[in-house]
């Protein structure tokens, strides 16, 4: 593979911070898996209700199932046979934008609706996607919920797909939040007076990835400190830290608590993947979920993998036409944060399940870059974009999109698609005094009724 100049400028820097910090991007995962979690108080409630009879899992699966399932071996039946009721265990992070189609998908048990009756479902909380990816090596986890760049760690060391996309933000997702007194100051008025700094980031993270690109655009070299999303809140409160790189609902509850301030964004900034690889609509930072699911569950069970990525693209559904109940059971999950900063994150945000060329393109970017410096290093992501179209499996993501469609319900193919934001308050900073009067509640529920051709 011919050598971008980008790709030399980033192992110079590599080599540079490994003189001065004695630490290489090498170490990221390995610092990450450390990250400790986080246990909230959990406000229940009652299922939705529905019908049964409807939906995959009791159904005689069709041959198409099977047809998708057979890229991954011979059924093997240590799972049990299609329709019966299953246990499993999804890895996901509740403090993170990127990933709440889980929290709906948990706190409105939309699964119940989608898999055989009598199934039970686990959710391992995590504040970060490499120990989701531990587990889901360990075979503890079969879904697992992670932004793109832990996502593709996990598909280069674990035998797992990225069954669907997610969605993409609008660039508000990550963050570079300076401590609110050096602000305010004036000791900081802009990203170059962090040059030499302390800054936290949880390494490993994407938010470690838009780190470095900071670094880059903006030409400083700041000391970067691994620290976990709640370790970050504690030291800017306690002025150990001049700023922080994090994920939503984090940068704005910072801002909410006095703390700090948003200073840079990823809708101040260029997307690195076209340093790396040729997109064809070039676009502001952008991170996108990954959803893995492991391939023996794959392979045994499509009735499980379809049904659950149904009872996703409906959270989905939910989260584009009823965002005030979306955010409602977020919230619920993760009362510990306000409603107002809760509603407005969910403006950042365009859930998308899909994985369509352009953000395919976005992820081999980002696959090169992290091979670049040997973040990614298995035999498996020697050509990384061949990583991508390799470990991006829709397959059963679009069976399912087809099956509700033929219900004549809402599926994210309603959507522009990636990188197009859908409002037009999302080309520009979402403002908490815009969100003061939010009062989440329940309310009921109903699937979007649509027309398709």
């Amino acid at each position: 593979m011919k050598k971008h100049k980008a790709y030399e400028s980033f192992l110079e820097r590599e080599h540079q911070e490994k003189e001065e910090f004695g630490l290489t991007r090498r170490d990221f995962m390995k610092a990450a898996v450390a990250t400790g979690l986080l246990t909230a108080t959990t406000v229940l409630m009652e299922p939705i209700t529905y019908q049964r009879g409807t939906y995959a899992a009791e159904k005689k699966l069709p041959a198409e199932y099977w047809q998708i399932a057979s890229r991954y071996g011979e059924p093997k039946g240590g799972f049990g046979k299609p329709g019966d009721p299953v246990k499993i265990t999804i890895g996901y992070q509740p403090y993170c934008l990127q990933c709440q189609t889980a929290n709906i998908t948990k706190q409105a048990k939309l699964w119940m609706k989608y898999l055989p009756k009598g199934s039970k479902v686990e959710w391992f909380r995590s504040l970060s996607g490499p120990l989701i990816n531990n587990n889901m090596l360990a075979g503890k986890n079969m879904f697992g919920y992670m932004c793109d760049t832990p996502g593709l760690r996990c598909m280069e060391t674990v035998e797992a797909i990225t069954g669907c996309t997610g969605g993409y933000d609008t660039g508000e997702h990550g963050a570079m939040v300076v401590r609110k007194d050096l602000w305010d100051s004036g000791k900081v008025k802009s990203v170059k007076d962090l040059d030499g700094q302390k800054i936290g980031t949880p390494l490993g993270s994407f938010s470690h990835r838009q780190s470095l690109d900071i670094i880059d655009e903006f030409k400083i070299r700041p000391r970067l400190l691994d620290q976990s999303t709640e370790l970050q809140v504690t030291h800017m409160r306690a002025k150990n830290i001049a700023a922080c790189v994090t994920w939503e609902p984090y940068p704005s509850y910072l801002e909410y608590l006095g703390i700090g301030y948003r200073i840079v964004t990823g809708l101040e900034m260029k997307c690195t993947c076209s340093k790396y690889y040729p997109v064809k609509v070039p676009h502001n930072w952008i991170t996108m979920n990954t959803t893995l699911m492991v391939q023996p569950w794959l392979r045994d069970r499509p009735d499980v993998m379809v049904g659950f990525l149904q009872a996703e693209e409906e959270a989905r559904d939910m989260w584009n036409n009823d965002i005030n109940l979306a955010a409602y059971y977020i919230w619920s999950d993760i009362p510990e944060f306000p409603q107002s900063v809760v509603r407005m994150t969910l403006e950042m945000n365009i859930p998308d399940g899909r994985a369509s060329k352009n953000s395919l393109e976005h992820l081999k970017g980002i696959a090169i870059q992290w091979r670049t410096v040997k973040i990614l290093s298995t035999q498996h992501s020697v050509d990384p974009p061949k990583l991508i179209d390799n470990f991006v499996d829709d397959r059963f993501y679009e069976l399912a999109c087809k099956e509700i469609r033929e219900q004549g319900f809402w599926t994210s193919h309603k959507l522009p698609g990636f990188p197009v934001k859908l409002r037009e308050n999302q080309k520009h900073r979402q403002n908490i005094k815009d969100y003061k009067d939010v009062r989440l509640k329940p309310a009921p529920w109903k699937q979007t009724k649509v027309k398709w051709a």
